[in-house]
């Protein structure tokens, strides 16, 4: 409709003032078509409420253009059954935006498809609520694991907090960039240990936007080992020698803390796989990794005895 008036023909030439009305169709929920899959993946910590896994790299978190199918959330409705309720009511925040899953049942909080570690997810509606609060008022605790091109701009004791708001970037779509009208983030920076001229650093994210850590650490120069599209390197010269290939960005988010919807606070840890491993080694930083897991170990984390690639998980509440 044209001001009132059914639209006489296609083409028609409108004036600035005009009103148009039309009727949208009901659009279903971006879960209502999925198929369950029985896949196998590494659990952290499971009860009746909460499934928190080890996300191999390269894998999906949800459906999106080229991933109909194999993702973590068609093994989640496989978990929770055919007939499970798609549950609804998320709020728009956190690495999309980048960490929030809108729309999906389950999904509280995202990784990039290369990015492995922790990954949480409800398995009941006020289980879900429960966990969007938290990471909306930001009292999830998040600290990832980088193996970053060492720089000067890195600190050399305690952490750096960067706090550089975030925005898509204005020619290339797939990056994300620091721009002062972007949305707020903020990101603390510790360097574990340096070798090779390659740096191990810890990040705590306060907030979760897309690439937030690709983007802060290059903008201190030192951008993530096989991640290309912010300047870092896809290989590099290990102790040895030898060119060690690196495929895809060297990110693994380590640790999550939150708290159950039982009340208690659950911190999970989750080792880095293989190829992570592998890289460490490679570059004199695996002594380093230890010393760091022993730390945690330290705290009376119990171990979750689960297949875990690359390592093992732990869980203390």
């Amino acid at each position: 409709m044209v001001n009132g008036e059914p639209a006489a023909k296609n083409g028609l030439a409108l004036k600035a003032g005009d009103v148009l009305e039309c009727d949208l169709p009901d659009l279903a929920p971006p879960a209502a078509h999925l198929e369950p899959e029985d896949i196998a993946l590494p659990t952290l910590f499971e009860d009746d409420r909460l499934w928190i896994i080890a996300k191999p790299a390269g894998m999906v978190v949800h459906p999106g253009p080229g991933h109909r199918s194999g993702t973590v959330l068609n093994a989640l409705l496989a978990k929770l059954g055919r007939s499970a309720p798609v549950m609804e009511g998320d709020e728009d925040d956190e690495e999309g935006d980048g960490e929030t899953a809108k729309g999906w049942p389950g999904l509280v909080h995202r990784l990039d498809r290369y990015t492995s570690g922790c990954l949480a997810m409800a398995k009941d509606e006020d289980a879900k609520s429960f966990l969007q609060a938290q990471f909306k008022a930001r009292t999830v605790e998040k600290t990832y694991l980088a193996l970053a091109r060492h720089s000067r701009r890195l600190p050399e004791l305690g952490s750096l907090l960067v706090d550089a708001p975030i925005a898509r970037h204005r020619h290339d779509r797939t990056k994300m960039a620091i721009n002062s009208s972007g949305r707020s983030a903020v990101t603390s920076v510790k360097v574990i240990h340096v070798s090779n001229g390659l740096a191990l650093v810890s990040c705590g994210l306060k907030t979760g936007r897309t690439h937030q850590i690709r983007v802060h650490l290059a903008s201190l120069g030192a951008p993530l080992l096989g991640d290309p599209l912010y300047g870092g390197p896809g290989a590099w010269k290990g102790l040895d020698g030898t060119q060690v290939e690196c495929p895809h960005p060297a990110l693994h988010a380590w640790r999550l803390e939150l708290d159950h919807p039982d009340g208690r606070r659950v911190a999970i840890v989750a080792e880095p796989p293989d190829d992570f491993l592998e890289c460490l080694r490679a570059f004199g930083l695996a002594e380093a990794m230890k010393r760091l897991t022993a730390s945690v170990t330290s705290l009376n984390c119990t171990c979750y005895d689960v297949p875990v690639p690359g390592g093992s998980g732990w869980w203390q509440g």
